[in-house]
């Protein structure tokens, strides 16, 4: 398989993955609040069981990844009440992240996988099948962040259509340069565009409420 065509491939799974993810986590904490940790605690759950039994299918990994992520997005997007709280949360993400993939956890791991002397990485990423090989694309905890920030901003009144396609954006940017670069922490990409995404649509509030009293106060001034 080419590179342009695994590329192709790899975007279109981290896609499909944040899009479940997040969508999931929009419509259960919409509809199921009351139920809502007990659900998060059930598919963490579901998702512990697949790390410890190790399943080989592609599809198994993939899901035990989606309901790892769901679950805990399901417990902690509820806590990120306003836009600058969901861009703090992912600026601290993102240096944890940074430091992780540089000489951490993260590192550790990956050195291992592309060593052949550990797996671990597989069933913490969503993960593709090439040629008979299962290849990680994007992991647990880039679903889990970027899903949980896109959940809160949808509550919080953000366009669906700016949110997905800011937080898909930079995980294509993140896997793009991962591509260059041999390996790249997406969590960066992430708080940038967020931080972004958060600053124009508080500048556009803002502007709007200048123009509403400007507004008002001439309605008063011809009506006097």
């Amino acid at each position: 398989m080419s590179r342009l065509l695994f590329f192709i491939l790899a975007a279109g799974a981290t896609v499909a993955g944040i899009a479940a993810v997040a969508g999931a986590s929009w419509l259960l904490s919409v509809n199921l609040r009351s139920r809502k940790k007990l659900l998060a605690v059930t598919l963490l759950l579901a998702y512990g069981a697949a790390l410890w039994f190790r399943p080989t299918a592609w599809p198994f990994i993939d899901l035990a990844v989606v309901a790892g992520a769901l679950g805990a997005v399901l417990l902690i997007e509820g806590g990120l009440q306003t836009p600058p709280a969901v861009a703090m949360f992912l600026a601290v993400a993102a240096v944890a992240d940074y430091l992780s993939v540089s000489g951490g956890l993260s590192r550790v791991i990956i050195e291992r996988y592309r060593d052949g002397t550990g797996d671990l990485l597989i069933y913490l990423s969503l993960v593709v099948l090439v040629r008979g090989h299962l290849i990680p694309i994007v992991g647990i905890s880039d679903l889990f962040i970027g899903a949980a920030a896109a959940t809160a901003l949808l509550r919080l009144g953000f366009r669906p259509v700016a949110v997905m396609g800011t937080i898909a954006g930079a995980l294509l940017c993140a896997l793009a340069y991962g591509f260059w670069r041999g390996g790249a922490p997406a969590v960066p990409f992430l708080a940038g565009a967020v931080a972004l995404l958060v600053w124009r649509h508080s500048s556009r509030t803002a502007a709007g409420r200048v123009h509403a009293a400007s507004t008002l106060r001439d309605g008063c001034r011809g009506a006097g």
